[in-house]
């Protein structure tokens, strides 16, 4: 089996064999075994397997290209551009400013490229490579012929309308630059909107409307330009709403990660942006891989809804992450921790731990729950209980915000 498998498992396997008796009263030996997670794409006897819902399918052309890239097999960031000079097309203060956050020694621009793999030999002549671009042109959607940007949209409301005048504040544009500065100017735009955002009179102090902290937007937007694939011909798509800020970003999950682990797991699509920013003095990303975690524990502390990751079903090549400017509703954390630690609740668990004694509030509060698509009930009368609708969180937080 293993010389059917490329490439090899060998180095992802382990296995314990122990002896036991088995049902016949026969000395018989039991096998675990345990593969670890491997970004590499394996193929059996030259054929490559996916699954797909309950299914096991097979695939080539296309769509295996595609799972190479958002396995990390394939990296944009490593291939060679058509650009060998450091030319006008090239922000050299920025480099040097790079240069001298590293601490480098290099006095000649070219050795330090070649020593840090910016600048790779192909047939005899060396050529910068498209991360270089991406991090230090001036321009990389001119010089790539790649769409790398990101595309701002304003709208009033909560939905975009699609009949009569667009419900726009502004006409929608896009950012240029390198990635740093695209990063810098999307969060600059972020801290105008909360400036010109309506304020209101909390208590004894006055607060803008957009809620969002400033560190949760800089992240989101942060890990759409690290961990977006290149490989697709899209923009990032930021889009402001009343209620909520969506930032939708080219690509699958990299990887293996999925909306369900991606607070507890790390995968790095393009590494070497990833480390190349985070080497920048003021540098957007920390990259300790607490980012995802902390935005959660950022929007609780200001009692926010927690960013929502869109399933892989809503669409399957792209990323998006919902920041809801929406104060969370009285009880609904009590009763989402709960789900999220024991699966399922009936109504007097629920009453119990809410603190609702009447039974009718309860049920009128499980009813408004289960009418915006946010739990499910199961079973009948006594049996009946209640369990989380993740599908149709969207939907929900969304209809709750349009109400107020």
């Amino acid at each position: 089996m293993e010389q059917d498998v490329n490439p090899s498992l060998s180095e992802y396997i382990s296995t314990i064999e122990i002896s036991i008796q088995n049902n016949r009263n026969e000395r018989d030996k039991l096998l675990f075994v345990r593969i670890e997670k491997s970004r590499q794409v394996h193929s059996l006897r030259n054929n490559t397997f996916v699954r797909k819902g309950n299914s096991t399918v097979r695939i080539g052309g296309n769509e295996l290209v595609r799972l190479y890239q958002e396995r990390g097999v394939a990296l944009f960031e490593d291939e060679v551009s058509n650009l060998n000079t450091l030319n006008d097309d090239i922000d050299i203060d920025l480099l040097h400013r790079y240069m001298k956050d590293t601490g480098s020694r290099e006095k000649d621009d070219e050795q330090f490229l070649k020593n840090h793999t910016f600048l790779v030999s192909k047939d005899g002549t060396f050529y910068f490579t498209k991360s270089f671009i991406l991090l230090f042109g001036k321009n990389p959607f001119l010089l790539l012929k790649s769409k790398c940007n990101i595309k701002i949209s304003h709208y009033y409301g909560n939905e975009i309308t699609y009949s009569g005048e667009p419900n726009l504040k502004e006409k929608p544009f896009s950012i240029y630059g390198s990635l740093l500065s695209q990063i810098e100017q999307a969060v600059d735009y972020f801290r105008k909107s909360v400036r010109r955002s309506p304020i209101k009179l909390e208590g004894a102090t006055f607060k803008s409307k957009l809620l969002i902290p400033e560190w949760v937007f800089q992240e989101a937007i942060t890990n759409a330009v690290i961990h977006r694939s290149y490989f697709e011909q899209r923009d990032i798509q930021v889009r402001f709403f009343d209620n909520r800020i969506e930032i939708e970003s080219p690509g699958a999950y990299p990887g293996h990660i999925t909306s369900q682990n991606i607070q507890q797991e790390q995968f790095a699509r393009n590494p070497v942006i990833q480390d190349s920013l985070n080497k920048f003095a003021n540098s957007p990303n920390v990259d300790i891989g607490e980012g995802v975690n902390r935005m959660f524990k950022v929007m609780a502390s200001h009692n926010l809804y927690e960013p929502y990751y869109v399933s892989e079903s809503h669409n399957k090549h792209s990323v998006v992450v919902v920041l809801f400017n929406l104060l969370k509703t009285r009880h609904w954390d009590t009763i989402s921790e709960y789900l999220d630690k024991y699966g399922r609740i009936k109504s007097q668990d629920a009453r119990r731990i809410t603190g609702i004694n009447d039974s009718n509030e309860m049920k009128r509060e499980f009813d408004r729950w289960m009418t915006s698509g946010l739990i499910i009930r199961r079973g009948k009368k006594r049996g009946a209980y209640y369990i989380k609708n993740d599908d149709n969180r969207l939907g929900y937080i969304t209809k709750i915000a349009s109400k107020k």
